[in-house]
């Protein structure tokens, strides 16, 4: 007869507006830091991928789409989104509990009557990108707030190149072109020195030239 474990696994759903989550996979509840770990039925934890230096651990749990206190609609409407997992492993005989992963919540996927939430570890946010990208074309979408633009006033299935020469010529919008059109590329940058360039050190930058 095999060894039977006494290991089981706890994971915690932190909100930002809400109070938080508490399941298990064991089949009493669990309390840990005087918060009881509910039984989920089906709760399934998936293999969490830690590596070692700046790579993205990952992980996640796959349950029933019962969840307390939070209704089918709910978690179909997105209220996961920006929640925090925390996956904790177990010692019911010995009361012993350890944090093996803690992330935010990623992709959430549907399946019947089952759910599946990633969660990704903390060193995903470096991937993130904050503020703006220096480019060429407008970081703006047809016909938000920053492009100014109401794109209902066009006709439908009209797309923006975002380049600006679209904003200039299709849309007469430059005042709220959000790139930088003359920003100097690497074939600029990587380019010799030509027999009849001007060579006084001045900007190799020509004004008359608008980029496409």
């Amino acid at each position: 007869m095999g060894e039977v474990t006494t290991f089981c696994s706890l994971w915690k759903l932190a909100f930002k507006t809400r109070a938080s989550i508490y399941l298990t996979d064991h089949d009493d509840i669990i309390v840990h830091d005087g918060d009881p770990y509910h039984p989920q039925s089906a709760a399934d934890g998936t293999l969490t991928d830690s590596r070692a230096g700046l790579s993205v651990d990952s992980g996640g749990i796959k349950t029933s789409l019962t969840l307390p206190n939070i209704s089918v609609q709910d978690i179909r409407g997105g209220i996961l989104d920006g929640a925090e997992l925390s996956e904790f492993r177990h010692d019911w005989q010995r009361g012993e509990t350890d944090l093996i992963a803690r992330g935010r919540i990623g992709e959430v996927s549907f399946s019947g009557d089952e759910i599946s939430v990633e969660w990704l570890g903390q060193a995903s946010r470096l991937d993130q990108s904050t503020g703006r990208v220096f480019s060429r074309q407008c970081d703006a979408s047809f016909g938000d707030m920053r492009c100014g633009l109401n794109a209902a006033s066009f006709p439908d299935g009209t797309l923006c190149s975002r380049s600006f020469a679209a904003c200039r010529d299709q849309f007469s919008n430059t005042v709220n072109f959000r790139g930088f059109p003359f920003l100097l590329g690497d074939d600029v940058l990587q380019a010799g020195v030509g027999e009849s360039d001007i060579r006084d050190g001045s900007s190799r930058f020509n004004s008359d030239k608008i980029y496409e």
